[in-house]
């Protein structure tokens, strides 16, 4: 039953965490951008990386297979490194926010400038389109060795 409900919480925080990229980067895109928002959206995004990684390590220490199944298991090392280049790629968007947090207090009328907007927006969708592996990986980790 543990390794149910540790396997239920992973996916339902995988797809918030799915769902507040997508929601930064559309705000990120709209006009004027609402940097309050963001930065709050942002500190959810971490909050919840922090609690995918920990119920992920919970399944893989208390969960039904146990961590000699993934000690040797490729997919599972594929898609831990696919996490954490998601985890580096989202330094861009958050120092990014932090710093129009802080411009922001100084000047209300604050408005990011379009090239920061555009690399803040793009690194998103890259993180967004690493999810695609990743999830693969998790897909074939389930099923390895074939």
């Amino acid at each position: 039953m543990t390794d149910l409900i540790l396997a239920v919480a992973h996916h339902a925080l995988v797809f918030g965490l799915v769902a507040m990229m997508v929601a930064e980067r559309t705000l990120v895109s709209a006009t004027p951008v609402d940097v309050r928002r963001l930065a709050g959206l942002d500190a959810g995004v971490g909050a919840t990386s922090a609690l995918v990684l920990g119920v992920g390590i919970a399944r893989v220490v208390w969960g039904g297979k146990g961590w000699l199944l993934y000690q040797d298991n490729p997919f599972f090392w594929a898609k831990l490194a696919t996490f954490a280049l998601i985890g580096a790629l989202s330094l861009i968007p958050t120092l990014a926010f932090l710093r129009w947090a802080r411009a922001r207090k100084a000047d209300a009328a604050f408005q990011p400038p379009d090239t920061e907007r555009r690399r803040v927006h793009n690194a998103l969708g890259i993180m967004i389109l690493l999810i695609l592996p990743l999830v693969g990986f998790a897909a074939a980790m389930a099923r390895w060795p074939f």
